[in-house]
């Protein structure tokens, strides 16, 4: 059913806001984060276990609560855009994008026309209801819908000038893993020569006026990323904070 993206129209407020990952294809546990307060959690398709009908479980089972819910695209694909849209996601999230080109084949898929060359099928959609709320999802959704991209190579960095001209694009988000492996660096988020990349980024970003999107890192929480400009900062995930509760109930349990 159609409802009004609750993240985007924080973000077009001003309003710092924090996501979670869901990596482990499971409605379960999309369910309860979905009630914890997050104002977003995003579906992995990129890495993770689960296609759409995965997702479309995941979907219901956030229904109710006011987490908007994102997908990270397995490729820059219209087919796979088109698919997961058509079933309810309120927002894509591309991997890796290293040219302008890429971004506006996103930009085109996610959009109907003349905006973009995203296929109809409003009529009976799951987002529009299965057809129950088919004139109000198409009368609002070109506004609704959130475009996300990830910027994960010193390439990316390096034509962010033109990434950011982009029209349809909200927001660049820094994917730090894969940026720092890009200049050999793999998770050495201290190495001076990813401080200055990820300087370089962020300072590109914010200066074009997109919004600019990241994670939390060692030494720099969601609070530190605010500071600095962020909008939108994810704070974990679903296996991570399974895994750390885990290990840490384990590691505080006395044994006889």
């Amino acid at each position: 059913m159609f409802r009004r993206n609750r993240l985007k129209t924080r973000l077009n407020q001003g309003k710092s806001s924090t996501g979670c990952w869901l990596f482990l294809g499971s409605p379960a546990a999309t369910e309860v984060l979905a009630h914890v307060g997050f104002d977003a959690l995003i579906i992995d398709h990129e890495h993770s276990p689960g296609g759409l009908e995965t997702a479309v479980h995941q979907l219901r089972a956030a229904g109710g609560s006011d987490a908007t819910v994102l997908a990270r695209l397995a490729d820059n694909n219209a087919s796979e855009i088109k698919r997961l849209l058509d079933a309810g996601v309120e927002g894509v999230i591309a991997a890796n994008v290293e040219s302008a080109e890429e971004v506006e084949r996103l930009v085109q898929a996610a959009y109907y026309p003349p905006r973009g060359r995203r296929g109809a099928h409003f009529t009976v959609s799951r987002a529009a209801g299965w057809g129950a709320s088919s004139q109000t999802y198409f009368d609002n959704i070109q506004d609704e819908i959130l475009v996300v991209a990830m910027i994960e190579s010193a390439r990316g960095v390096a034509t962010l000038p033109e990434i950011c001209q982009v029209p349809g694009l909200d927001m660049l988000f820094i994917g730090p893993l894969d940026l720092s492996a890009s200049i050999g660096e793999t998770g050495r988020y201290d190495a001076p020569a990813f401080q200055t990349l990820l300087a370089q980024a962020e300072q590109t970003i914010l200066a074009s006026g997109v919004r600019l999107g990241g994670t939390e890192l060692p030494g720099s929480p969601a609070a530190a990323l605010f500071a600095r400009g962020y909008s939108f900062v994810t704070v974990g995930s679903d296996v991570g904070f399974l895994r750390q509760s885990a290990c840490a109930a384990a590691a505080s349990t006395s044994r006889p």
